[in-house]
Formats: C-alpha cells, sequence, structure tokens
C-alpha cells in the first residue's frame, strides 16, 4: 500500500506473522559508512534483553556483509539524548521503533510490525510490536530477546531492499511457526546469498549517493 511516497510493508507469520558491528551505543562517533539504525524503545524492553535483541540483529546483518551502528533514542526522562536522536533522517539511516501492538489481534497470524519508507529515498521507518513478539516467544517457549532481533532484521531488510517482496524460505520469509523458532536451524533466520547480494548492492548505491559528512557524536 502507497500512500504519500511511503510503502507500507507487512509479513504474516503463522502462529505469527512477522511483518515483516554489532556495538551496543557508545560514546564514540559514528562510522560514516555504516548503516545508521536508530531504536525508539517505547515499549519498556529491559536495557538487557534490548542488548540481547540487538546482538541478534547484528549477527544476520553482519552475516550479509553490512556494517551497522545503533543509536538508542531514550525517553528525555531517562537521561541525556544521543545528539543524531534529534536530527532528521540522513540518507540511508532508518528508525526501529519498538511498541506495544495498538490493537488487540488473535488467532493463529498476527501481524509483528510494518516498515514506510519513500520509494524514491533511502531512509526508513520500522515498527515491530514488541507485545506480539512476546506472543511467538511464549508458544515457542523460547526467549523473547532473539525472536526480537530477528523482527528486527526482518523489517531492515525490507527497509533496505525497499521491497515488500517475501521468499519461501529463511529469514524474509512470510510465514513463521513457533515450530520453527524451536527447531532454531541458522538457515531460517538468515538472508539468502542473493538477498545479500542485493542488500550490500542497495547499500552501496545509497552510499554512493550520499554526501560524505560527519554525523552527530552519539
Amino acid at each position: 500500500m502507497t500512500s504519500a511516497g511511503l510503502t507500507r510493508t507487512a509479513a504474516a507469520i503463522v502462529a505469527l506473522a512477522l511483518m515483516t558491528a554489532v556495538r551496543t551505543p557508545a560514546a564514540s562517533a559514528v562510522i560514516d559508512d555504516s548503516l545508521l539504525v536508530r531504536i525508539y524503545d517505547n515499549a519498556g524492553v529491559l536495557t538487557s534483553e534490548l542488548a540481547a535483541a540487538l546482538r541478534t540483529t547484528h549477527d544476520i546483518l553482519r552475516r550479509a556483509d553490512l556494517s551497522v551502528d545503533w543509536v538508542q533514542c531514550r525517553a528525555r526522562r531517562d537521561g541525556p539524548v544521543p545528539a543524531v536522536c534529534d536530527q532528521p533522517l540522513s540518507s540511508g539511516d532508518v528508525v526501529v521503533r519498538l511498541i506495544e501492538g495498538s490493537d488487540k489481534e488473535t488467532g493463529e497470524r498476527r501481524a509483528l510490525g510494518y516498515s514506510l519508507f519513500d520509494s524514491n529515498g533511502v531512509s526508513g521507518f520500522a515498527t515491530v510490536y514488541v507485545d506480539r513478539v512476546d506472543w511467538l516467544a511464549r508458544r515457542a517457549q523460547y526467549p523473547r530477546a532473539p525472536v526480537l532481533g530477528r523482527a528486527n532484521a526482518h523489517e531492515i531488510g525490507h527497509l533496505l531492499l525497499r521491497s515488500n517482496a517475501h521468499t519461501e524460505s529463511g529469514l524474509m520469509r512470510e510465514v513463521w511457526t513457533a515450530e520453527q523458532v524451536v527447531r532454531n536451524r541458522r538457515e531460517d533466520w538468515t538472508f539468502s546469498p542473493d538477498q545479500g547480494g542485493d542488500l550490500r548492492n542497495a547499500r552501496l548505491a545509497t552510499m554512493g549517493n550520499v554526501k560524505k559528512t560527519k554525523r552527530p557524536r552519539t
């Protein structure tokens, strides 16, 4: 669905629908040619769980030869906010927002999140519903953090590829099951070789159009 230049992607999951280095933000400057992902946690994920989820996301993206920097943009009441959080999105930067679901879905198929991107641009915005991630993790009796990390990576994949297309297998498949989560086969949670190439090409094309300017320190 396209509106005002934005494309919305949603990935359904069986027993769940998935709508769809790592470095935890440090005091150092962000690397200019890496993908900058701003994390806005509005769901109150525990610090340790969020760190574990981001490690999972990072590992998935690293296997596709993508360099990523995370900036956690906290609520101001929790302390100082990194300078980059107040800046407009730069070309190639993305936002992942973690929230509670705005509705109460039931049944075997639930949307875990969605992605919005300017079809003519290179930045994007993704939302992941943490309560629905919890739902899948409970069904699988599996820790929440890796499921959340995979959901993040799936959405970032959509943003980088500028596409809502899905595959029959791998991380970018449309349907996920609790059984697959429990089985935990690596090939179920990674980008395919073709997708990895597409991701790298998309990132290189983006960086080729980005004027090399330093980002604010985090």
